[in-house]
């Protein structure tokens, strides 16, 4: 008598036209996918499988089967828009045909081979559904970098046509430099903004590149503070900077504008009256840059989740973002 692992390598084609049987009348199946790629698939797996449960004490871990890519594909779904449920309701399928195959071949089947094939397809579902998660993830990455990638080039076009028109009425001396300083400063600020979107969608984290040339770091917290005094003055609140003028460090410009200006922004959006303050300290071989502001804080309850994403102050419960 055939061992269960010979007979579904040697009868893997009838099990999986059994298979194609049940799922062609199963609920909703997507009958445009082809007949021969499915039926191939499934084959080359109930193949591993079998060739697992001929020798149990040496096979894989069936945790460990599918992480051979040639073995599983289910990148290939999404290509033909597949949804997740349906590959899962697939492996079911598996299941409910195995039993009675099982029983009309007359296979004596023990525990452990019943357990190997079960947990088989089980770890083989688990995977199939976090490929195609991370598939889905990189493919909607992909489609919203180009998205994002065509608006700022459209977004680029208008602001430089109004950087450029805004420098030539300030050539013109007809119109006071100190009103058309903070335009053009906002101008920077949004063509800055756009490229910074650009650069977190181009790179991980971890891999977004970091461009340090030798700065003074005063004069950049100049730039920042001065793009945001218009709205500071309309609070009453005042603008100050502590930092040695001489003291010079390596630094990637956008980067420092982008945290900097971030920083800024939500302590003068959340302080009521009174200061809002850059200071930069000398500690041996680092520079620690800090921003203060004489708003009420940050309770200690909430200080936690300071830094996880899309957390409004009206979320988080507090006034002044940094103190």
């Amino acid at each position: 008598m055939s061992s269960f692992g010979d007979a579904l390598i040697q009868d893997r084609e009838e099990v999986t036209e059994r298979w194609y049987t049940a799922w062609r009348c199963s609920p909703h199946p997507h009958l445009n996918v082809g007949e021969a790629a499915l039926k191939d698939h499934l084959s080359v797996q109930l193949k591993v499988i079998g060739e697992g449960l001929c020798d149990l004490r040496d096979a894989e871990e069936p945790g460990e089967i599918w992480q051979v890519t040639e073995r599983l594909d289910p990148e290939a779904r999404v290509s033909q828009e597949i949804p997740i449920e349906e590959v899962v309701r697939e492996y079911r399928i598996v299941v409910d045909v195995i039993r009675p195959w099982v029983r009309d071949r007359g296979l004596q089947v023990s525990f452990d081979e019943y357990s190997y094939f079960y947990q088989s397809i089980f770890e083989l579902t688990a995977e199939s559904v976090r490929r195609y998660t991370i598939y889905q993830a990189e493919k909607v990455a992909r489609d919203r970098a180009y998205y994002l990638a065509g608006l700022a080039h459209q977004m680029r076009s208008p602001l430089s046509s109004l950087s450029l028109q805004l420098q030539m009425l300030q050539r013109s001396a007809k119109v006071p430099a100190d009103l058309l300083g903070p335009s053009l400063r906002s101008v920077r600020r949004m063509t800055s903004l756009i490229e910074s979107v650009m650069r977190l969608e181009r790179f991980k984290p971890e891999e977004l590149p970091v461009r340090p040339r030798c700065l003074r770091p005063a004069n950049l917290i100049d730039e920042v503070l001065d793009d945001r005094r218009a709205e500071a003055g309309s609070k009453g609140l005042r603008l100050e900077i502590r930092a040695n003028r001489s003291l010079e460090m390596d630094v990637d410009e956008h980067l420092f504008v982008d945290a900097l200006g971030n920083l800024l922004d939500n302590a003068i959006k959340y302080t009521e009256s009174g200061f809002v303050r850059v200071e930069v300290e000398e500690e041996d071989d680092h520079v620690l840059f800090k921003v203060r502001d004489s708003g009420v804080g940050i309770s200690k309850e909430r200080q936690a989740e300071l830094f996880r994403p899309l957390k409004s102050a009206a979320q988080m419960g507090w006034a002044s973002v940094f103190t």
